[in-house]
């Protein structure tokens, strides 16, 4: 009789893990495949369809940054990232890259 009562226990929580860890990995993926979609010569607009609002915009003589977090890593929970795409002062994409969040940022 235990037998019948643990084994069904013991599948509830396999799955009950699985189901919580493919709910969070969701966040990466998505993030994921949204700037996996950028692409040099884009504009503003574009960006900001693709990928919405900012997190920050930095500006200066040469063009403007826009910074975006973005979540990587699944099993060991995921790591925060910030992903920033350059802009030339015709409002273009010519860079993007993703940089590891500094640990002290929170933002308000």
């Amino acid at each position: 009789m235990k037998n019948s009562i643990i084994i069904p226990t013991v599948a509830a929580i396999i799955i009950t893990i699985a189901l919580s860890m493919s709910l969070s990995s969701c966040i990466s993926t998505r993030d994921t495949i949204k700037i996996n979609k950028v692409e040099m010569g884009m504009t503003k607009s574009d960006i900001q369809e693709l990928l919405g609002t900012p997190l920050f915009k930095n500006a200066n003589e040469s063009g403007e940054e826009w910074g975006y977090r973005k979540l990587v890593g699944e099993i060991a929970g995921p790591e925060s990232m910030i992903f920033v795409v350059t802009f030339d002062n015709d409002g273009k994409v010519i860079a993007y890259n993703s940089v590891k969040e500094h640990p002290y940022y929170h933002p308000y």
